[in-house]
């Protein structure tokens, strides 16, 4: 049975190592190949805050006896053309985990977090080419708002778009 929970400063190197392996299955073929075998998860550990009055940011992660399947950050926005909604800002889960609905309970737990402290609408960003992802979050009830930007990860020029969603619906 997975548990969703708060995440810790003791889950730090489990949460990177999925997330590093998320990323390295996930974008295979959207970013540099030599960027995601690169990556390492001691330096992704040490980017983790655990102390949302500091950083903002809250993290739940799921957890199956004592195997960290994945995680999921929000908080309050850094979009301020969205500034009264909530984000979401990362959701990640371990390729060997992936379609057992760990990602789907990660997304509910942080909608129903979210929901709790007065949010009524959330956003996150997506690559566009995630076709898999995108499937994901409109199963969720996300939708595609029309907003795009660019970024640049690894090298690669990436273009992202955003997804909202009332949190109203999500029990």
């Amino acid at each position: 049975m997975v548990e969703v929970r708060v995440a810790t400063a003791d889950d730090a190197m489990a949460m990177a190592r999925a997330h590093v392996r998320s990323w390295q299955a996930g974008y295979r073929g959207l970013i540099a190949a030599d960027y995601l075998d690169g990556l390492r998860p001691a330096e992704w550990a040490r980017r983790y805050s655990f102390d949302p009055e500091r950083s903002g940011r809250h993290t739940l992660v799921a957890v199956d006896g004592d195997v960290l399947c994945g995680h999921v950050t929000f908080g309050g926005s850094r979009d301020d053309e969205l500034a009264d909604s909530a984000e979401v800002w990362a959701l990640y889960v371990d390729p060997p985990r992936w379609g057992t609905g760990i990602s789907s309970a990660l997304m509910l737990a942080a909608c129903a977090s979210l929901a709790k402290a007065g949010h009524e609408h959330a956003f996150l960003w997506v690559l566009s080419t995630n076709v898999r992802a995108r499937r994901f979050y409109e199963r969720m009830g996300w939708t595609a708002d029309g907003c795009e930007r660019t970024d640049v990860i690894g090298g690669t020029t990436v273009d992202e778009v955003r997804y909202v969603t009332s949190l109203g619906r999500h029990p």
